[in-house]
């Protein structure tokens, strides 16, 4: 079971990502897209499906945040993500400022990859 919750979680994670990227980039084209009502439900279903799944991870493997550290990193990154891709989606945003909260986002969104991969605490490790 393990198994086959790990891989639905990824998948999730990198459509969540995917679709930030593609939200982020209808921002820095000004396109009306970025306000669609549908794109935006999609978005949150799917980081909603990440989080189930998230879940599920951890109690197939009975490792909890603020028990370990390394999970507890990535939950206080993943708080930081979404505040910083919410920022990245705010309207009439100047594309300097738009370009470094998207990049801002993207390495939150790296450390947070590279810590489930590691299992290991990387910023307050």
């Amino acid at each position: 079971m393990y198994s086959l919750i790990l891989k639905a979680h990824v998948a999730l994670v990198l459509l969540s990502f995917i679709s930030f990227l593609l939200r982020a980039m209808w921002g820095f084209n000004a396109s009306a897209l970025i306000e669609n009502k549908f794109a935006l439900a999609m978005h949150q279903l799917l980081t909603f499906m990440m989080l189930i799944s998230a879940l599920l991870l951890c109690l197939t493997i009975k490792q909890y945040p603020f028990f370990d550290p390394w999970l507890t990193e990535k939950f206080i990154l993943f708080i930081a993500y979404v505040g910083s891709a919410m920022l990245v989606f705010r309207p009439h945003q100047s594309r300097q400022s738009r370009a470094i909260l998207t990049s801002l986002t993207c390495i939150i969104f790296t450390l947070i990859f590279v810590i489930g991969k590691l299992h290991a605490p990387v910023v307050l490790g």
